[in-house]
């Protein structure tokens, strides 16, 4: 036969019962009235119980002054360590940021540096190469030139062989 567990009705009335009585209801009390029952499902319904009950009765878990009092300087104590752990924290990163900034700075001046000598270089060698093209111009047009008075020397040297070989086959042959 398979075992009936407790409710949580039954948990809630003999908490009243005991409470009626004057008896702050724990899991044991309960466990032992109800001659039954685990004792994890009757804290589980225990505590709901008393948070009902509280909030039933307006009841708030006041601290004793004394022991308020001694949170607070704990508190006190414990919010100056963080905010002065945050403080530091906060100047280290600031620290690691202004580093960070000034190297970034730096590499930034160094690039512009580069910039400029790459810009000085790119017109040097615009410079340079303009005056390669006027060259090669220059170049090309006394190539022509040359190969022109060539042609004009080879036809002549053409004429030369030709009148050449018509005075040597009208000589005299001796």
């Amino acid at each position: 036969m398979p075992r009936t567990g407790i409710t949580r009705e039954q948990v809630f009335a003999v908490a009243d019962r005991l409470a009626d009585q004057g008896i702050a209801p724990t899991v044991a009390i309960v466990r032992s009235d109800l001659g039954k029952g685990s004792f994890t499902t009757i804290n589980q319904h225990l505590g709901e119980w008393k948070a009902l009950k509280w909030k039933a009765e307006g009841l708030t878990a006041a601290l004793p002054p004394a022991v308020e009092g001694k949170a607070r300087e704990s508190l006190a104590v414990l919010w100056e360590f963080a905010a002065r752990e945050a403080g530091q924290t906060i100047e280290r990163i600031r620290e690691a940021a202004l580093r960070d900034v000034s190297e970034m700075q730096e590499a930034l001046e160094e690039a512009q540096r580069q910039c400029q000598a790459l810009g000085a270089e790119r017109l040097a060698l615009h410079k340079h190469l303009d005056q390669a093209h006027q060259t090669i111009a220059t170049l090309t047009t006394e190539i022509a030139r040359l190969s022109e008075s060539l042609g004009a020397s080879a036809r002549r040297l053409e004429d030369l062989e030709a009148h050449w070989q018509t005075v040597m086959r009208n000589r005299p042959h001796p």
